[in-house]
Protein backbone atom coordinates (compact mmCIF):
# COMPACT_ATOMS: atom_id res chain seq x y z
CA UNK A 1 0.00 0.00 0.00
CA UNK A 2 1.27 3.45 -0.53
CA UNK A 3 2.53 5.75 2.33
CA UNK A 4 0.35 8.74 3.55
CA UNK A 5 0.50 11.41 0.92
CA UNK A 6 3.15 14.14 0.33
CA UNK A 7 3.47 15.58 -2.96
CA UNK A 8 5.42 14.26 -6.12
CA UNK A 9 2.90 11.80 -7.42
CA UNK A 10 0.79 11.43 -3.85
CA UNK A 11 -0.29 14.69 -2.63
CA UNK A 12 -0.76 18.56 -4.27
CA UNK A 13 0.85 18.93 -7.83
CA UNK A 14 1.91 22.49 -7.10
CA UNK A 15 1.66 23.60 -3.84
CA UNK A 16 3.59 22.54 -0.31
CA UNK A 17 2.39 19.80 1.82
CA UNK A 18 3.63 18.26 5.30
CA UNK A 19 3.44 14.37 4.62
CA UNK A 20 6.87 12.48 4.27
CA UNK A 21 7.62 8.92 3.86
CA UNK A 22 7.52 6.12 6.28
CA UNK A 23 10.76 4.84 7.82
CA UNK A 24 13.03 2.92 5.17
CA UNK A 25 10.25 3.96 2.23
CA UNK A 26 11.30 4.85 -1.12
CA UNK A 27 9.42 6.62 -3.97
CA UNK A 28 10.63 7.34 -7.94
CA UNK A 29 8.90 9.94 -9.34
CA UNK A 30 8.93 11.31 -12.84
CA UNK A 31 7.13 14.31 -13.70
CA UNK A 32 6.41 16.51 -16.89
CA UNK A 33 6.13 20.29 -16.38
CA UNK A 34 5.40 23.06 -18.70
CA UNK A 35 5.12 26.90 -17.98
CA UNK A 36 5.07 30.14 -19.82
CA UNK A 37 2.86 31.46 -22.72
CA UNK A 38 3.44 31.39 -26.53
CA UNK A 39 6.76 29.65 -26.99
CA UNK A 40 6.09 27.57 -23.65
CA UNK A 41 9.37 25.92 -21.57
CA UNK A 42 9.08 22.25 -21.22
CA UNK A 43 11.08 19.82 -18.80
CA UNK A 44 10.81 16.55 -17.46
CA UNK A 45 12.34 15.91 -13.61
CA UNK A 46 13.55 12.71 -12.30
CA UNK A 47 13.05 12.47 -8.71
CA UNK A 48 14.11 9.82 -5.73
CA UNK A 49 13.12 10.06 -2.52
CA UNK A 50 13.74 8.47 1.39
CA UNK A 51 12.13 8.19 4.18
CA UNK A 52 15.35 8.17 6.82
CA UNK A 53 13.07 7.76 9.76
CA UNK A 54 8.97 8.20 9.75
CA UNK A 55 9.28 12.07 10.48
CA UNK A 56 12.90 12.58 8.12
CA UNK A 57 12.83 12.22 4.30
CA UNK A 58 16.22 12.75 2.26
CA UNK A 59 15.28 13.91 -1.85
CA UNK A 60 17.90 13.77 -5.16
CA UNK A 61 15.97 15.75 -8.25
CA UNK A 62 17.33 15.92 -11.97
CA UNK A 63 15.82 17.61 -14.13
CA UNK A 64 15.79 17.35 -18.04
CA UNK A 65 15.27 20.52 -20.20
CA UNK A 66 13.11 19.29 -23.33
CA UNK A 67 12.03 23.05 -24.77
CA UNK A 68 13.64 25.93 -23.09
CA UNK A 69 12.95 29.66 -24.24
CA UNK A 70 15.24 33.00 -23.99
CA UNK A 71 13.07 34.28 -20.61
CA UNK A 72 11.71 31.53 -18.43
CA UNK A 73 10.30 32.34 -15.68
CA UNK A 74 11.62 32.18 -12.20
CA UNK A 75 9.81 29.62 -10.41
CA UNK A 76 10.12 26.50 -8.94
CA UNK A 77 7.48 24.79 -11.03
CA UNK A 78 6.50 22.53 -8.41
CA UNK A 79 7.13 24.06 -5.08
CA UNK A 80 8.71 20.55 -3.27
CA UNK A 81 10.58 19.99 -6.35
CA UNK A 82 13.72 22.08 -7.95
CA UNK A 83 13.83 25.19 -9.93
CA UNK A 84 13.15 24.39 -14.11
CA UNK A 85 16.90 24.00 -14.46
CA UNK A 86 18.64 23.20 -11.07
CA UNK A 87 19.47 20.13 -9.60
CA UNK A 88 18.30 19.57 -5.89
CA UNK A 89 19.00 17.36 -2.77
CA UNK A 90 17.11 18.49 -0.02
CA UNK A 91 15.40 17.09 3.40
CA UNK A 92 11.86 17.57 4.84
CA UNK A 93 11.83 17.12 8.60
CA UNK A 94 8.26 17.20 9.69
CA UNK A 95 8.88 18.43 13.31
CA UNK A 96 5.48 18.78 14.72
CA UNK A 97 2.65 16.09 14.87
CA UNK A 98 -0.81 16.30 17.02
CA UNK A 99 -3.42 13.49 16.44
CA UNK A 100 -7.00 14.99 16.81
CA UNK A 101 -8.75 11.75 16.36
CA UNK A 102 -8.79 8.42 14.50
CA UNK A 103 -7.17 8.96 10.93
CA UNK A 104 -6.98 12.92 12.07
CA UNK A 105 -3.79 14.91 12.05
CA UNK A 106 -2.69 18.46 12.62
CA UNK A 107 1.39 18.45 11.57
CA UNK A 108 4.03 20.91 10.49
CA UNK A 109 7.08 20.24 7.87
CA UNK A 110 10.10 22.27 7.02
CA UNK A 111 11.94 21.97 4.04
CA UNK A 112 15.71 22.43 3.41
CA UNK A 113 17.47 22.17 -0.06
CA UNK A 114 20.38 23.03 -2.00
CA UNK A 115 20.45 23.65 -6.01
CA UNK A 116 22.57 23.45 -8.23
CA UNK A 117 22.07 25.03 -12.07
CA UNK A 118 22.41 23.17 -15.23
CA UNK A 119 21.57 25.70 -17.51
CA UNK A 120 21.88 29.26 -18.35
CA UNK A 121 18.27 31.01 -16.46
CA UNK A 122 18.35 33.50 -19.47
CA UNK A 123 20.56 34.13 -22.43
CA UNK A 124 24.08 33.20 -22.00
CA UNK A 125 23.88 33.61 -17.77
CA UNK A 126 24.00 31.50 -15.35
CA UNK A 127 24.41 31.65 -11.27
CA UNK A 128 25.99 30.02 -9.02
CA UNK A 129 24.08 27.44 -6.53
CA UNK A 130 21.41 28.22 -4.83
CA UNK A 131 19.34 27.39 -1.46
CA UNK A 132 15.89 26.90 -1.02
CA UNK A 133 14.22 27.26 2.74
CA UNK A 134 10.09 26.11 3.18
CA UNK A 135 7.72 25.42 6.15
CA UNK A 136 4.43 24.39 5.83
CA UNK A 137 1.77 23.26 8.36
CA UNK A 138 -1.88 21.87 7.77
CA UNK A 139 -4.42 19.36 8.75
CA UNK A 140 -4.81 15.74 7.20
CA UNK A 141 -7.88 13.51 7.76
CA UNK A 142 -9.38 10.57 5.61
CA UNK A 143 -11.68 13.04 3.75
CA UNK A 144 -10.31 16.23 3.46
CA UNK A 145 -7.22 18.11 3.81
CA UNK A 146 -6.08 21.62 3.65
CA UNK A 147 -1.92 22.94 3.49
CA UNK A 148 -0.57 26.02 3.82
CA UNK A 149 2.78 27.34 3.72
CA UNK A 150 5.81 29.51 2.02
CA UNK A 151 9.20 29.06 0.93
CA UNK A 152 11.91 31.37 -0.08
CA UNK A 153 14.55 30.33 -2.84
CA UNK A 154 18.23 32.22 -4.08
CA UNK A 155 20.88 31.86 -5.97
CA UNK A 156 24.43 32.88 -5.60
CA UNK A 157 25.95 35.41 -8.06
CA UNK A 158 28.05 34.01 -10.92
CA UNK A 159 30.62 36.65 -12.72
CA UNK A 160 27.59 39.33 -11.17
CA UNK A 161 24.90 37.55 -12.62
CA UNK A 162 22.04 35.90 -10.65
CA UNK A 163 18.12 35.53 -11.45
CA UNK A 164 15.96 37.56 -8.51
CA UNK A 165 15.20 35.83 -5.02
CA UNK A 166 11.79 33.73 -5.56
CA UNK A 167 9.20 34.19 -2.04
CA UNK A 168 6.37 32.42 -2.10
CA UNK A 169 3.13 30.90 -0.37
CA UNK A 170 0.70 28.49 -1.38
CA UNK A 171 -2.61 26.87 0.10
CA UNK A 172 -3.83 23.53 -0.41
CA UNK A 173 -7.70 22.56 -0.37
CA UNK A 174 -8.25 18.68 -0.82
CA UNK A 175 -11.51 16.27 -0.83
CA UNK A 176 -11.61 12.65 -0.83
CA UNK A 177 -14.87 11.31 -2.23
CA UNK A 178 -17.17 8.58 -0.11
CA UNK A 179 -16.97 6.35 -2.68
CA UNK A 180 -12.61 6.00 -2.42
CA UNK A 181 -12.91 5.61 1.56
CA UNK A 182 -13.86 2.11 1.12
CA UNK A 183 -10.70 1.37 0.45
CA UNK A 184 -11.80 0.88 -3.49
CA UNK A 185 -8.67 0.66 -6.27
CA UNK A 186 -8.03 2.84 -8.33
CA UNK A 187 -8.35 5.98 -4.87
CA UNK A 188 -9.07 9.39 -6.20
CA UNK A 189 -8.31 12.85 -4.34
CA UNK A 190 -9.40 16.57 -5.62
CA UNK A 191 -7.94 19.33 -4.83
CA UNK A 192 -7.98 23.38 -4.95
CA UNK A 193 -4.66 24.82 -5.25
CA UNK A 194 -3.51 28.63 -4.84
CA UNK A 195 0.24 29.85 -5.55
CA UNK A 196 1.45 33.26 -4.99
CA UNK A 197 5.06 34.21 -6.11
CA UNK A 198 6.95 37.39 -5.80
CA UNK A 199 10.32 37.43 -7.81
CA UNK A 200 13.01 40.14 -6.78
CA UNK A 201 14.84 41.65 -9.50
CA UNK A 202 17.35 40.18 -11.77
CA UNK A 203 21.26 41.07 -10.78
CA UNK A 204 23.50 41.51 -14.06
CA UNK A 205 26.86 42.32 -13.66
CA UNK A 206 25.86 42.88 -9.84
CA UNK A 207 23.92 45.63 -10.47
CA UNK A 208 19.60 44.98 -10.57
CA UNK A 209 18.24 45.19 -13.94
CA UNK A 210 15.01 47.72 -14.20
CA UNK A 211 11.52 46.58 -14.60
CA UNK A 212 12.74 42.82 -13.93
CA UNK A 213 10.55 40.58 -11.02
CA UNK A 214 7.35 41.20 -9.97
CA UNK A 215 4.42 39.19 -8.69
CA UNK A 216 2.10 36.31 -9.58
CA UNK A 217 -0.82 34.52 -8.30
CA UNK A 218 -2.50 30.98 -9.79
CA UNK A 219 -5.12 28.95 -8.64
CA UNK A 220 -6.11 25.51 -10.09
CA UNK A 221 -7.68 22.23 -10.00
CA UNK A 222 -5.37 19.29 -9.23
CA UNK A 223 -5.94 15.54 -8.99
CA UNK A 224 -4.27 12.00 -7.39
CA UNK A 225 -4.75 8.73 -8.21
CA UNK A 226 -3.60 5.92 -6.67
CA UNK A 227 -3.72 2.06 -7.44
CA UNK A 228 -1.06 -0.17 -5.72
CA UNK A 229 2.00 1.07 -6.02
CA UNK A 230 1.43 3.75 -8.65
CA UNK A 231 0.22 7.30 -8.72
CA UNK A 232 -0.63 9.21 -10.78
CA UNK A 233 -1.34 13.49 -10.23
CA UNK A 234 -2.13 16.09 -12.86
CA UNK A 235 -3.22 19.52 -12.70
CA UNK A 236 -3.14 22.99 -14.04
CA UNK A 237 -2.83 26.08 -12.61
CA UNK A 238 -4.50 29.44 -14.32
CA UNK A 239 -2.84 33.12 -13.50
CA UNK A 240 -5.15 35.40 -11.66
CA UNK A 241 -2.80 37.98 -11.72
CA UNK A 242 0.46 38.72 -13.02
CA UNK A 243 2.54 42.15 -12.34
CA UNK A 244 5.50 41.34 -14.16
CA UNK A 245 7.48 42.34 -17.54
CA UNK A 246 5.46 41.03 -20.78
CA UNK A 247 7.90 38.50 -21.34
CA UNK A 248 7.54 37.05 -18.40
CA UNK A 249 3.99 36.65 -18.45
CA UNK A 250 2.14 33.05 -18.15
CA UNK A 251 -1.05 32.07 -19.87
CA UNK A 252 -1.05 28.29 -17.63
CA UNK A 253 1.20 25.87 -15.72
CA UNK A 254 0.88 22.21 -16.38
CA UNK A 255 2.35 19.34 -14.08
CA UNK A 256 1.78 14.92 -14.92
CA UNK A 257 3.49 13.21 -12.84
CA UNK A 258 3.82 9.52 -12.06
CA UNK A 259 4.84 7.56 -9.36
CA UNK A 260 6.01 4.15 -8.05
CA UNK A 261 6.96 3.28 -4.49
CA UNK A 262 8.95 0.26 -3.47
Amino acid sequence: MPPAMGQGGHGPAFGLATPTLPQGGWNYNSTLMSVGTGERSLMTRQSLWYGLTEHLQLNASVPVTLRSTPSPPTTRGGTMMGGLSSLEVSTYWRFHRQYLGVGKRFESTLLVGGLYPTRDYGRERRSGPGVHLAAVTGYASRSIYGWAGGGYQRYAARNGDRPGDLRYGSLVLGWRPAYFRRGSTPDWRLFVEALGESVGPERRDGSAVTGSGGEKLFVGPTTLGLYGAWGLSAGVLIPMYQDVPRVQEEDLRLMFNFTYWF
